[in-house]
């Protein structure tokens, strides 16, 4: 994949991570948080358990999450995009262990919670995300092997 073609895929990503944070970012105002309730029931599989109202925690946690997603879409957008067109390998690498580290410690702690369903969902953001870099790296190595 081409270092701009990678690059698109991130900003996709990122764009779709910005959504999915509007969404749940919906959950601390009760008389418009059905939607972030809803998606909060599908990610804890099976849908159709939750209780009709969150939780002070459920809320609180959901803007803190929603939050850190958005932060980090403009992270994707603004800095490890454009940084994935230059081939920035630094850039790349650490973007790369972030993302594997998210993936670690969110995944462990739903685990534990219970939610072993989110570790699923989890992987698919994940694969969204290192696919496109793991691409360009190999474009990259590819590059470097056949210039001789």
């Amino acid at each position: 994949m081409s270092p701009k073609n990678s690059a698109m895929v991130i900003r996709l990503t990122a764009y779709g991570f910005i959504a999915f944070a509007f969404i749940w970012g919906l959950a601390p105002y009760q008389s418009i948080n059905l939607p972030a309730r809803l998606l909060l029931d599908l990610l804890a599989w099976p849908p159709g358990d939750a209780d009709p109202v969150l939780t002070r925690s459920e809320m609180w946690l959901s803007s803190i999450g929603a939050g850190l997603t958005v932060a980090i879409s403009i992270m994707l957008l603004g800095i490890v995009a454009p940084a994935v067109e230059k081939s920035d390998k630094k850039t790349i690498r650490v973007t790369f262990w972030a993302f594997v580290a998210w993936f670690l410690v969110d995944g462990a702690g739903s685990i534990a919670s219970g939610v072993v369903s989110n570790v699923f969902f989890n992987a698919i953001l994940l694969a969204a995300i290192l696919i496109p870099l793991s691409a360009v790296r190999l474009d990259e190595n590819v590059k470097q092997n056949t210039s001789g």
